[in-house]
C-alpha cells in the first residue's frame, strides 16, 4: 500500500508525483512517529538510528510496534541504551516478543500488548569456538550478558528478584500478555480506543 508524500510549500502542502509515493512504514513514520521493528535483531538493525532522528524533530512520543523473535545482544543493548538516551517517551506495543526482543518491550515508557501476543524469555545462547581457553572466555562473557539482561529488566520494571528471574529463565519461559503484565514487563492490553489516542496527533 502507498500513500502521498505531502510537500509544504508556501505555507500549504502540494501533492507528490506517483513516482514520490511512500510506503506504509514511511508513511506512518512521517504522519504518526509509528516506528516498525521486525524481524531479528542483529547489527544490521537500524532501527535505533531511526529514533534518534525522530528525537531531533520534536520531543513528542514515539510509537514503536515490536514484532521480533529476539536477537544477538550486542545489537540489543545498542538499541536499550538509546532508548534510554532519547528525550522522547517511547510507547512499545508487543505483537510477539520473543528473547531479547522482550527486553525492548519492557523498556518503553508505556508497554502495550496485542490481545494474542507472546512473551518469552531465556538464557542467553551461542555458540563457542576455539580450544578450551577460549571456551572459558566464551563462558564468562555469556554469564556477563546473563547478569545484564536480568539487571535490564530489573530496572524496566520486572516484579521478580534477580535470582527469581535466573531460575525462570532457565528454559524457556512463555507468557500470555496477562502474565507478561504481571511479570512487569508490560502495563496493560491495547485496545481501539487506546490505540486511537495514541495515533491521533500528527506531526505538525
Amino acid at each position: 500500500m502507498l500513500y502521498p508524500r505531502k510537500i509544504k510549500l508556501d505555507k500549504g502542502e502540494l501533492l507528490s508525483s506517483d513516482i514520490q509515493m511512500v510506503s506504509y512504514k514511511e508513511h506512518m513514520l512521517q504522519r504518526h512517529r509509528v516506528l516498525f521493528l521486525s524481524g531479528t535483531l542483529t547489527g544490521e538493525t537500524d532501527s535505533h538510528n531511526l529514533l534518534m532522528a525522530l528525537d531531533t524533530l520534536s520531543h513528542d512520543p514515539i510509537i514503536m510496534i515490536i514484532t521480533s523473535p529476539g536477537g544477538d545482544l550486542d545489537s540489543t543493548f545498542l538499541f536499550y541504551d538509546t532508548m534510554k538516551l532519547l528525550k522522547s517517551s517511547i510507547i512499545t506495543v508487543g505483537r510477539y516478543c520473543a528473547s531479547a526482543a522482550a527486553l525492548l518491550l519492557a523498556t518503553g515508557s508505556k508497554r502495550y500488548l496485542f490481545s494474542h501476543c507472546k512473551v518469552m524469555l531465556h538464557k542467553p545462547w551461542g555458540r563457542h569456538e576455539g580450544d578450551s581457553r577460549d571456551w572459558e572466555i566464551q563462558a564468562a562473557e555469556m554469564k556477563k550478558y546473563e547478569s545484564g539482561f536480568i539487571n535490564a529488566l530489573l530496572e524496566c520494571g520486572a516484579s521478580k528478584t534477580y535470582n527469581e528471574i535466573l531460575a525462570d529463565i532457565d528454559r524457556n519461559l512463555w507468557l500470555e500478555p496477562n502474565e507478561a503484565i504481571a511479570y512487569g514487563l508490560a502495563d496493560e492490553i491495547i485496545t481501539p480506543v487506546i490505540w486511537q489516542s495514541l495515533i491521533k496527533e500528527d506531526i505538525k
